[in-house]
């Protein structure tokens, strides 16, 4: 029995040693090795990128007194970038402006040494500059607006058809249900109107109000915000029907109108196209008829 202890413990002091003695020794796969590579590559760019970051906010911070960016300004601003939500400032927006700016006099003054007119023509970018950055988020929200504003008479027909029939609707219900159909900015703001009732429909309503600041949008917040305090305003949703079918007919004249002038368009191009073709066409057979008979 001790002979046989004694082998039990050896086998063991042989096998702690292997486990021990290989995990350091253990070769690593090509495959492991290129995960770990990447893996660091992507920790070290990360970190530079942290700190960039972290540099930019402080200085954008310490010179925003002096980037000529007033308190109103800089809520209308704020008010874009959360209606867009982007991972943007204020102050980095005016930056861009005031680099545009600088950007646009440093190539017009170096075109004003070369060419005088090319140098004052070149001055109309200084403008340009300066309007651009906040220019292409107007666009943004007011093309977002327009979207929204394309699948609404949609979602509030479907809304006064279930209001008409009963009072006890409840409007997230009637969200969920046109969700499938929406399109993305309006799916986008459907889903913060879910979001937002779980605080209240009140609430959703005051908030969607405040995003989306659209005629239409407002007087429907209002019609429902009047709704929820009790009183029926059947013929007030009804009124706001008319209007929105209206809008969607109008919607879709203006894109009959757009389509008509796209296929007229490019038939224009393809007759001009056919012409020059033919015209081509009856030269050279011209000059082959003059060569056999000269």
């Amino acid at each position: 029995m001790v002979l046989v202890a004694k082998l039990v413990s050896f086998a063991a002091i042989i096998y702690l040693t292997y486990v021990f003695v290989y995990s350091f020794f253990k070769p690593i796969s090509r495959k492991r090795k290129k995960r770990t590579r990447v893996f660091i590559k992507n920790a070290r760019d990360r970190r530079k990128q942290e700190r960039l970051l972290y540099y930019k906010d402080v200085f954008i911070r310490g010179a925003s007194g002096r980037l000529l960016l007033s308190e109103a300004k800089k809520e209308e601003l704020e008010r874009i970038i959360k209606r867009l939500d982007l991972k943007t400032t204020p102050e980095e927006i005016r930056l861009k402006q005031i680099l545009y700016v600088a950007g646009a006099a440093a190539v017009s003054y170096l075109l004003l040494k070369l060419n005088p007119v090319l140098g004052f023509i070149s001055m109309m970018f200084i403008v340009i500059g300066w309007i651009y950055p906040v220019d292409e988020l107007e666009k943004k929200v007011e093309l977002k607006n327009k979207n929204i504003l394309l699948d609404f008479p949609s979602f509030y027909g479907m809304l006064y058809y279930q209001y008409s029939k009963s009072v006890n609707i409840y409007l997230a219900d009637v969200i969920r249900d046109f969700l499938p159909n929406a399109n993305a900015d309006m799916a986008e703001e459907l889903g913060n109107m879910l979001d937002n009732i779980e605080f209240g429909e009140e609430y959703a309503l005051k908030q969607l109000k405040k995003r989306v600041p659209v005629r239409h949008i407002i007087k429907f917040c209002d019609i429902m915000e009047t709704r929820l305090k009790g009183y029926d305003n059947i013929s007030q949703m009804a009124y706001l029907k008319n209007e929105l079918d209206e809008l969607r007919v109008t919607a879709l004249e203006d894109e009959l109108r757009l389509r008509q002038a796209k296929n007229f368009r490019t038939q224009f191009v393809l007759i001009i196209i056919l012409a020059a073709y033919i015209v081509i066409y009856y030269y050279f057979q011209s000059i082959e008829a003059i060569r056999l008979f000269s």
